[in-house]
């Protein structure tokens, strides 16, 4: 299978991102593991079949495990989800020093169109796009604590008698390329200082 990428998808915020940003996370990385994660189940249409759904949450997973900063593996019989007790969890993190998470993956769009080949061609054509976003959320308080957003598109020649796993194939590229781009953006907006509220600037001014 011939694939062809399209630079229609939107740059990561990590692209453009202040030099002194990306140097704080590079500091926060160096600096060894600050945060805990757990996934929960990815949120999407029935347009996602349960493969590409199950692929997703493999890739936040393997995105964010592959962070230095970011561990997910603090002992059997520790980890909770929520609704469950997670008072042995939530003693672990503070024991440990580590913020914790849980990070959920939405597919807020995905468009699958199949096409027919280029002049002079015999292969039909097969197009995914696709946005997702990423949000964390505090444990145990469950508080929106960042999210991040990514769009990414592909578009392969595709044989009739592949057509199976091509179109997973396609998918699985387009849906880890999405992810790393709205991971990235997540995780750089927490690894940025948070400034003083204005009026707080003012009041100190004033006294």
């Amino acid at each position: 299978m011939k694939t062809w990428l399209f630079a229609i998808a939107a740059l990561a915020l990590s692209a453009s991102a202040p030099i002194n940003a990306i140097h704080i996370a590079h500091a926060a990385a160096a600096a060894g593991p600050k945060y805990y994660f757990q996934t929960q189940d990815v949120k999407a249409g029935p347009e996602v079949d349960a493969a590409l759904k199950a692929y997703a949450l493999e890739a936040l997973k393997a995105d964010l495990a592959a962070r230095p900063e970011w561990a997910s593996d603090i002992g059997p019989g520790i980890s909770a989800r929520p609704g469950e007790d997670r008072t042995a969890l939530v003693a672990e993190l503070k024991k440990r020093n580590l913020r914790g998470f849980d990070v959920t993956v939405r597919i807020e769009t995905f468009k699958k169109e199949m096409k027919d080949p280029k002049p002079g061609g015999r292969l039909k054509r097969l197009g995914i796009e696709m946005k997702v976003s990423v949000v964390g959320t505090t444990i145990p308080e469950a508080k929106l604590a960042f999210n991040g957003t990514g769009e990414a598109a592909i578009e392969a020649e595709v044989s009739e008698a592949r057509l199976a796993d091509d179109t997973a194939n396609v998918g699985k590229e387009v849906v880890k390329d999405a992810i790393k781009q709205a991971v990235d953006q997540a995780v750089l907006k927490l690894s940025m200082p948070k400034s003083a509220p204005v009026n707080e600037s003012r009041k100190k001014k004033k006294g």
